[in-house]
């Protein structure tokens, strides 16, 4: 699901560090769903341990003119290209950056179905909401169960999805956990300018932006996907050793990395929204979706 919606913050001022407070280099990029696919496009083709400057300009500007976007912006999304693959991705994922994963590794646009009924009957709102009311130690419990009713869910035959990216963390292959990335290229701005400022892709200003675009629903079918793909994969597959969780990466707020790890004393990365999977309720989702009659 690729929503770019602006939402407007009102943050009063403060003596905010560097790294807070520059403008991240999509500020002048458009907004709107062909300017997010187009920074999709860039990413899914691009090898991030290549930093090829010319094969990266290559790139962007073949997608800038696909997309009917001013090439006078290739230098700023390259500049947001190496912000993203270079960001330490924190402490669950040992701060590794996607630059340091081997490419061969890293799963890009995985495509998925999942059935939508269960013992012959539709799935609804309710069977999902409860899905939400477990693992109260996480994010998005019972205050999202209520809003999931917002949705008015009533299905069955298949969910189609794609997964924009799929890493393993981890020494070796089968001892690694592997964790989803999803790209959003929202604006969320403050009152006092439109430029795209890190300071505002804090932990609860993204949390907000999530709810409101229903993106845990979304990460939840998500990290189905990946426990079903690896349970078909990986032959001694243990979900609380390798389903990692996942990583939703806010592309415009994310901060300039030499003024950040200069500045930085805490575990919060200004637009990344990091959580561990939530094995109930992914084991309580996998029976869901079972479609047994």
């Amino acid at each position: 699901v690729n929503t770019h919606e602006v939402t407007n913050l009102n943050i009063s001022e403060k003596n905010y560090p560097k790294y807070l407070t520059l403008a991240n280099p999509l500020s002048d990029f458009p907004k709107g769903t062909i300017a997010g696919t187009c920074l999709h496009k860039i990413i899914e083709r691009f090898d991030f341990q290549k930093c090829n400057s010319q094969e990266l300009q290559k790139i962007i500007i073949e997608e800038l003119n696909l997309h009917q976007i001013d090439r006078s912006l290739t230098k700023k999304v390259g500049e947001a290209i190496l912000r993203i693959i270079n960001i330490p991705l924190g402490r669950e994922l040992q701060n590794k950056r996607l630059v340091d994963i081997p490419y061969e590794n890293i799963l890009k646009e995985v495509k998925y179905d999942l059935p939508l009924s269960y013992k012959g009957r539709y799935i609804n709102t309710e069977d999902i909401a409860k899905c939400f009311l477990l693992d109260k130690e996480y994010e998005f419990g019972e205050e999202y169960s209520l809003k999931i009713n917002d949705l008015k869910i009533l299905h069955k035959g298949f969910h189609s999805g794609c997964i924009d990216c799929i890493i393993p963390i981890g020494n070796t292959l089968e001892e690694s956990k592997w964790w989803i990335i999803d790209w959003k290229s929202n604006f969320i701005c403050s009152n006092e300018n439109n430029d795209c400022l890190p300071k505002n892709y804090n932990y609860q200003n993204m949390k907000e932006e999530m709810i409101k675009h229903h993106y845990p629903l979304q990460s939840h079918l998500y990290l189905l996907a990946l426990h079903r793909l690896l349970k078909w994969r990986m032959k001694n597959y243990q979900p609380n050793e390798n389903l990692g969780g996942y990583v939703y990466m806010f592309l415009k707020g994310l901060p300039n990395i030499e003024f950040f790890q200069e500045s930085n004393l805490n575990d919060s990365i200004p637009g990344v929204f990091i959580s561990q999977a939530p094995l109930n309720r992914i084991n309580y989702l996998d029976n869901l979706f079972k479609n047994n009659e």
